[in-house]
């Protein structure tokens, strides 16, 4: 039986599907510009990722599969991805060195990755693009260096591309996973593996990250200090 808690959260998620279908023009177009803001540094977190992974969510389980609405939710991600760096990569592109050497000086942490960024920048610009895009913490750093070092534009669009797509695949197997759970018809169920599907996309991924690298530095630093 379903909770109240589990209906109310069910009920969310329905009325989020509903308002960003792809024969909701209103609906795509704020999608857009919440992927363009994001982009350029407006936090608006687990609504992107719940849309679309509940979306692909509703098509795996439909036995004549509509793939409309997904195309059309990637569509606006792509392009909205595509003008938000666009636009931060055009602001940091002229400032150039001396940007750099300000934040260096204001801001060392900062400073050290736009550092290691140049120097992976030499050898794959659209994989380090990627990377950085898909490196929790890192997306507008890795945009605000591109335009710094000047990378040149088409290298960075395909780099945009790439990360978009490797990210928006991988939620749309996740709502596959979830579509095809032992459980599936089980409603209750289901909304709480959507849940902590997004959960884990948005919080425990993130964190799991910052405490590998927190873990990694620490052991670096031991083992100079045993040098």
């Amino acid at each position: 039986m379903v909770t109240n808690f589990t209906h109310f959260i069910y009920h969310l998620l329905y009325q989020l599907e509903n308002t960003f279908v792809a024969t909701n023009p209103r609906g795509l177009i704020f999608l857009f510009f919440l992927a363009v803001i994001t982009d350029i540094g407006v936090p608006v977190p687990f609504v992107l990722d719940t849309i679309l992974l509940l979306t692909a969510f509703k098509v795996w389980i439909n036995p004549d599969p509509n793939w409309m609405p997904v195309a059309m939710i990637v569509l606006m991600l792509f392009m909205g991805r595509q003008i938000g760096s666009g636009f931060l990569y055009a602001m940091f592109r002229y400032p150039g060195n001396a940007f750099l050497g300000r934040i260096g000086k204001r801001f060392p942490r900062i400073g050290r990755r736009l550092e290691s960024f140049e120097e992976r920048l030499r050898h794959w610009a659209p994989l380090v693009v990627v990377t950085g895009r898909l490196t929790p913490g890192l997306l507008q750093i890795t945009t605000v260096a591109s335009g710094t070092f000047r990378m040149r534009y088409r290298y960075f669009a395909l780099g945009i591309a790439m990360a978009s797509l490797i990210y928006d695949g991988i939620l749309i197997i996740l709502a596959f996973i979830a579509a095809h759970n032992p459980k599936a018809e089980d409603a209750d169920f289901t909304v709480w593996v959507l849940v902590t599907m997004v959960i884990i996309v948005c919080i425990l991924w993130p964190v799991i990250f910052v405490v590998i690298r927190h873990k990694k530095k620490k052991a670096d630093s031991t083992t100079l200090r045993g040098t």
